[in-house]
């Protein structure tokens, strides 16, 4: 099965259209959302439930998160020690709110793909990344990690899947989007901003 790339975007875009941003990076954890998520860490998780975590080398939950559903509820979970990285934490949580988000219900290559591109489009929306690069004439990896919060390595990835896009879509509700974050795209670029009529 394809990964469905539009089904991603529209899910990002709806969830960051729901929210009152003050600052043009995504705090995964101070989103308001339409569903019951909460996050915790592993290690609280399981002093809480009493149940001993395995970290074994190589083990996804030690190096990222995952998501427990349980009685209507996503609770995703994250180690520790991510909390020293915060952009590669609020990605992991992102990532995850991203299955919560597209209905996952298990996590196949196909379902991580999805995720991934959920997580880059609501940390690094493309619509926004283009309306500001067109307004900065031109944006760098370094440039969209600072103004994003999110590692170089993630902004390099997004700029190379976003020039490789042959489509880009433009809606009433990514036009929505970009007047919703415009005023914040002008003060992180530091350009003066007329709204315009």
């Amino acid at each position: 099965m394809k990964p469905d790339f539009d089904k991603c975007e529209k899910a990002a875009t709806k969830l960051l259209l729901t929210q009152s941003p003050s600052s043009l990076p995504v705090d995964v954890r101070s989103l308001k959302y339409n569903r019951p998520i909460l996050f915790d860490t592993v290690q609280n998780y399981s002093i809480i439930t009493q149940s001993p975590v395995l970290f074994l080398p190589g083990s996804s939950i030690l190096k990222d998160g995952c998501m427990i559903k349980a009685r209507g509820a996503h609770l995703i979970l994250y180690n520790k020690s991510a909390e020293k990285c915060p952009e590669r934490l609020n990605w992991t949580l992102a990532h995850e709110v991203g299955h919560a988000y597209l209905g996952h219900t298990k996590d196949g290559p196909t379902e991580e793909i999805e995720a991934n591109w959920f997580a880059a489009q609501l940390l690094m929306h493309e619509n926004i990344l283009r309306d500001m690069a067109h307004l900065n004439h031109g944006l760098s990896a370094q440039e969209i990690a600072d103004l994003f919060k999110v590692s170089i390595t993630a902004a390099e990835k997004r700029i190379s899947s976003l020039n490789r896009k042959t489509i880009w879509f433009s809606g009433e509700d990514e036009k929505r989007l970009i007047e919703k974050y415009r005023p914040l795209e002008y003060k992180a670029l530091r350009l003066p901003y007329a709204q315009s009529s």
